[in-house]
């Protein structure tokens, strides 16, 4: 947890550089974004972590489409983080999306 304490306002500030520089819609700027909402995760913020990890979601899905193993990875930090808060039917539902983008766009034997 330590290290977290440290990683959200180093991650914060990368991201307002990204955001500034290359523009908020940018891929690399949803990278960022779920950096940070894996660290506010890593200290049980679980709430804060909802906006930026739906944020870069939407960016990696209007930049890269619905099927791409980006997108998946967002859906299935969303659902981590929804079981995690006893959201279990979502959770469900966003990992078994994530599982089938995964499978149709790497194939089975991908060990992501």
């Amino acid at each position: 947890e330590q290290k977290s304490e440290h990683a959200v306002p180093l991650y914060t500030t990368a991201l307002s550089i990204y955001e500034r520089t290359i523009g908020p819609d940018h891929p690399e700027v949803a990278k960022d974004l779920v950096n940070l909402g894996n660290a506010l995760c890593d200290q049980e913020q679980h709430a804060e972590a909802i906006p930026l990890y739906l944020r870069a979601l939407a960016i990696d899905q209007a930049a890269r489409g619905d099927e791409h193993p980006d997108v998946a990875m967002d859906l299935s930090n969303l659902g981590i983080v929804y079981r995690a808060q006893g959201r279990r039917d979502e959770a469900r539902a966003l990992l078994q999306r994530a599982h089938s983008i995964m499978l149709a766009s790497l194939g089975a034997d991908d060990p992501k």
